[in-house]
């Protein structure tokens, strides 16, 4: 019973020594886009995908003169 007391102290223990406050000026690595719970990189992509198939705007984004490739 004594080890199983040592160690839900310990994991206890490095639980706690875990959680820290954060800074300020650390905020901003924390916040990016990769670490976000739900992101939208698919929806970007199937929206990308859909730009080229439809062949009315090239993939860069920029206005074309059209999709069946005469000027």
């Amino acid at each position: 019973m004594k080890p199983l007391k040592l160690l839900l102290s310990l994991v206890l223990l490095l639980g706690f020594a875990s959680c820290a406050s954060v800074k300020p000026y650390e905020r901003q690595y924390l916040d990016d886009a990769a670490m976000k719970l739900k992101s939208d990189t698919c929806g970007l992509y199937k929206g990308y995908v859909f730009s080229i198939r439809e062949g009315s705007t090239p993939a860069s984004g920029a206005k074309g003169s059209g999709g069946c490739g005469c000027n």
